[in-house]
């Protein structure tokens, strides 16, 4: 008898699971691993990375020197 009740309500467990009424209890989650000098190294060394590539990628569209460069040679028109 016991083995009927066991799988019937392995089987309404399930159904409810499935629904979403019954809900199973999640693991915690792990904890964060403690940073070290060697992290930071990392951390700053992909910083001036990411630095370095969008500054060439300024370049390219602004001109080899920045958009802070007086502009010099060729005509400029105004009011056209």
């Amino acid at each position: 008898m016991s083995v009927v009740f066991d799988t019937v309500g392995k089987a309404l467990g399930g159904i409810l699971k499935g629904v979403g009424l019954v809900s199973t209890p999640k693991a915690p989650p792990a904890p964060l691993p403690t940073a070290t000098v060697d992290d930071a190294a990392q951390q700053q060394a992909a910083d001036d990375d990411l630095r370095r590539r969008k500054g060439a990628a300024a370049d390219i569209i602004t001109g080899a020197q920045g958009s802070g460069t007086p502009l010099t040679g060729g005509k400029l028109v105004l009011g056209s």
